[in-house]
């Protein structure tokens, strides 16, 4: 039985395929829906992002902050249009994959949900490298939604 079902969201359309499916599962299951968004190292090389002063760093940090917290009230509107009746949203920074497997364990869930392929800078190059290190890496189910 699942009690609680994440899924990984960065506002893409892939993401919003997966909230949907996510959002499907949690109302048949009648299960708690966790929406999740991670700040993958601000989508700057370590190197770029440290070269900003300080105040730039608190200003790109405030403005990506602002960005998931927006990206994330959508994706809960979008399930509770749904019909999806008990919804918790979390928002982190740092390595995606990683993160996003923090939260499962930490959420005790039974699988994983993400898009195959997400809004990254590197999309064209590399599709779905998240989803594809989730698959690898994940030490429970991971479903990707095309």
């Amino acid at each position: 039985m699942m009690k609680r079902i994440p899924v990984a969201t960065d506002g893409s359309a892939g993401g919003d395929r997966a909230v949907e499916y996510a959002a499907r599962t949690a109302k048949d299951y009648g299960a708690e829906l966790l929406i999740a968004n991670v700040i993958g190292g601000y989508g700057l090389p370590d190197k770029v992002f440290l070269a900003f002063e300080n105040a730039q760093q608190t200003w790109l940090k405030d403005l990506l902050t602002s960005l998931s917290a927006e990206l994330l009230t959508k994706a809960r509107e979008r399930a509770r249009s749904m019909g999806v009746a008990t919804i918790q949203l979390e928002s982190r920074t740092g390595d995606v994959a990683q993160r996003i497997i923090e939260i499962g364990q930490k959420m005790d869930v039974n699988l994983i949900v993400v898009g195959k392929r997400g809004a990254g800078a590197i999309t064209q190059l590399l599709l779905g490298s998240v989803s594809q290190k989730l698959v690898s890496l994940a030490p429970l189910p991971v479903t990707v939604v095309p």
